[in-house]
C-alpha cells in the first residue's frame, strides 16, 4: 500500500525524467552521428578538389579548366559544409587559383571569407599572411601591415617578419624593413639555406649607410692590423 501511495505521488514525474533521458541520449546520438556523416562528406569533397590539383604538373601554370573545377569544388564546400575546417581549405585553393588569373579582388575576397568564418589557429595565421600578401599587391599596404601586426605568429614568426619588410619597403620605410628583415633571420628555423641567403640579400639591399660603414671600417682595420 505504501508503494503504491508513493508511485502514485512521484511516478509520473519519474516518467517523464526517464523519458528527457532517453530522448536527450537518442537526440544526441543522431546530431553525433550527423556530425560524422556530413564531416565524412566534406572530407570527400576536398579529396575530390585534391585529385583536381594533381591534375596540374607541378611547377606549370594552372589551367583554365583546372581553375574552373577547384573554384567550382570550393565553392561547394563553402555552401554545404560552411563552419568546417574544409571550408577554409577551399577557400585558400580558389584564392590561390585568383592569384594565379590575376584576380586579385576575388583572392582577398576568398581569404576574407575564410577569416571571418571562424578558422583554427594554425588557419588562421596562414589565411592572414596570404590575405596580408594579397593585400599588398592591391597596394593597400596600412591594410597589409595591420594583418600581419599585434598577433602572435607562432612558428611563422619568419615568414610573417620577412612580410613586414617587405611591406615597409614597398612603402619607402628601408629603416623598418631593416629590422623586421632582421627579425626575420634571427627567427629563421628553417634548414634550407637558400631562405636565409634570401633574408641576407634583403638586409644588404637596406641596411643602413652608417652601419655599412662600420663594417668596412671594421674591415680595413682588420686589415692593417694583418
Amino acid at each position: 500500500e505504501a508503494l503504491k501511495r508513493w508511485w502514485a505521488e512521484f511516478g509520473n514525474r519519474i516518467m517523464l525524467v526517464l523519458a528527457l533521458v532517453i530522448c536527450s541520449y537518442g537526440g544526441w546520438q543522431y546530431v553525433d552521428q550527423q556530425q560524422r556523416e556530413r564531416a565524412e562528406i566534406a572530407s570527400n569533397d576536398y579529396s575530390d578538389m585534391l585529385d583536381i590539383l594533381d591534375q596540374q604538373p607541378l611547377g606549370t601554370a594552372l589551367e583554365t579548366a583546372v581553375g574552373e573545377q577547384i573554384v567550382n569544388a570550393a565553392q561547394d564546400l563553402k555552401s554545404q559544409h560552411e563552419n568546417s575546417g574544409y571550408a577554409h581549405l577551399g577557400a585558400l585553393a580558389a584564392a590561390r587559383v585568383a592569384v594565379e588569373q590575376g584576380d586579385l579582388d576575388t583572392a582577398a575576397a576568398e581569404l576574407q571569407w575564410a577569416l571571418e568564418h571562424n578558422p583554427d589557429t594554425i588557419k588562421e595565421r596562414v589565411v592572414r599572411l596570404r590575405l596580408a600578401r594579397v593585400e599588398a599587391a592591391r597596394g593597400n599596404f596600412d591594410a597589409a601591415l595591420a594583418l600581419v601586426q599585434g598577433i602572435d605568429p607562432g612558428a611563422l614568426k619568419s615568414l610573417y617578419e620577412e612580410a613586414k619588410g617587405d611591406f615597409y619597403l614597398q612603402q619607402g620605410n628601408t629603416a623598418a624593413a631593416y629590422t623586421a628583415y632582421e627579425s626575420a633571420l634571427a627567427a629563421n628555423q628553417s634548414s634550407d639555406t637558400m631562405i636565409s641567403n634570401i633574408l641576407q640579400l634583403k638586409i644588404s639591399q637596406v641596411k643602413p649607410a652608417e652601419t655599412t660603414i662600420e663594417t668596412l671600417e671594421t674591415d680595413s682595420q682588420e686589415g692593417d692590423s694583418q
